[in-house]
């Protein structure tokens, strides 16, 4: 099948001319994507961290930590600012919510396997079958990382501990 991948025949003018390919654009071409609103959203799975990065951030930055619990206050929250917003991914999977999410500040996306978020959450909560909590983890998580994918602005590594990942964040937080 990818034997005629590419079978198309262009003309061109200059044949010895060339396209070189950088880094990429500068973000302040998707000024959109990078809107200033002064809040700092944090998603994932439940066991990614987000919790615990927030106060870290909070503590670092002056800013409120918030964690709506239903789509009504998540809809607030996003629409005010400056502040740490914790959003866990049932709010993210709302369609009210999603629709609000990339513009209404900086996405960090906490991104942990399946594997690691269930061990982290069969010690939080006490969870004796720790097989089942990983394959309920595993197909959670296969539903949600599009959905955290297509919201974000940034991927951290949430098998880091919180602490580990906090200067990264603030680095990014300073774009």
């Amino acid at each position: 099948m990818t034997k005629y991948f590419i079978n198309e025949q262009y003309d061109v003018q200059d044949a010895d001319a060339s396209k070189g390919f950088g880094k990429g654009e500068k973000r302040e071409d998707y000024a959109d994507a990078w809107k200033d609103t002064g809040n700092i959203i944090l998603i994932g799975l439940g066991g990614s961290g987000k919790k615990a990065l927030a106060n870290l951030l909070g503590g670092r930055t002056g800013l409120v930590v918030v964690a709506p619990k239903g789509v009504t206050e998540a809809v607030q929250v996003l629409g005010a600012g400056p502040r740490i917003i914790v959003l866990e991914d049932g709010l993210v999977e709302a369609a009210e919510v999603q629709a609000l999410i990339h513009g209404s500040g900086k996405v960090f996306y906490i991104m942990v396997d399946s594997k690691i978020l269930s061990e982290r959450v069969a010690d939080r909560e006490g969870v004796g079958d720790t097989e089942a909590l990983w394959r309920e983890i595993s197909a959670r998580l296969a539903v949600m990382e599009p959905v955290f994918y297509s919201v974000l602005h940034f991927i951290m590594q949430g098998a880091q501990s919180p602490d580990e990942l906090v200067d990264d964040a603030m680095e990014k937080i300073g774009y």
